[in-house]
């Protein structure tokens, strides 16, 4: 099991730390930070080492949460209802935090990113200039549309199973998004008898960011 958990964490690291270099068309602005975050090593215990979630006061839920003295930390957080953000962080060995990313969905920053040194020096970059006149708000509005989610209660955000409901990836060079409903429409293709046939496949769907034209993808 601690084999398996500590591939997990290598691969979440390599991952976003190449969502991480993908900063060319933000703006950054570089200052110094002289009290910083710190990994909360008491939390890391109340999810009994990274094996369980735990949730805060406030709501919000702490998983994917690991520490490793060689390597640094990681976690995710999840805002409490009606949010459909999350939080992604990285901290050094020392336990200072190294990067924080806000996403909508599990791929596209939103708002402003942080980037520090081991110094305590932080790097911003403004997520939101990259899209176009289509913002994240009305990508959202759409999935309500769908009756997907509903953004003033935050329902629908996860399944049953605490899976998201649905992803969004945004290309800034094309300026379009990709918005994946997992469970789209009932599984009506024929079946094979290997395995249990899925229930719902997904809906893919495509919006311009500028015009706003929205394109089902077959």
């Amino acid at each position: 099991m601690k084999l398996i958990k500590t591939v997990f964490f290598c691969l979440l690291i390599l991952l976003n730390s190449c969502n991480g270099k993908n900063k060319d068309n933000s703006t950054k602005n570089i200052e110094n930070k002289k009290m910083v975050e710190k990994f909360d090593i008491e939390i890391y215990k109340k999810t009994n080492y990274g094996f369980d979630n735990y949730t805060n006061k406030d709501g919000t839920l702490i998983s994917l949460i690991d520490f490793d003295s060689l390597k640094g930390g990681v976690l995710k957080e999840i805002p409490p209802k009606p949010f459909f953000k999350t939080i992604y962080k990285e901290f050094y060995p020392n336990g200072n935090i190294k990067k924080k990313e806000i996403f909508i969905g599990e791929r596209t920053k939103i708002d402003t990113s942080e980037y520090y040194d081991q110094d305590g020096n932080v790097e911003k970059v403004e997520e939101n200039e990259k899209f176009g006149k289509v913002k994240p708000e009305d990508v959202l509005k759409f999935l309500e549309s769908k009756k997907i989610i509903n953004i003033s209660n935050g329902k629908g955000r996860l399944n049953k199973d605490g899976r998201p409901t649905f992803e969004i990836q945004f290309d800034k060079n094309k300026k379009e998004y990709i918005i994946i409903i997992v469970e789209g429409k009932p599984n009506t293709e024929p079946w094979d008898n290997i395995g249990e046939p899925l229930a719902f496949l997904p809906l893919i769907y495509k919006i311009d960011g500028e015009t706003g034209k929205v394109e089902e993808l077959k």
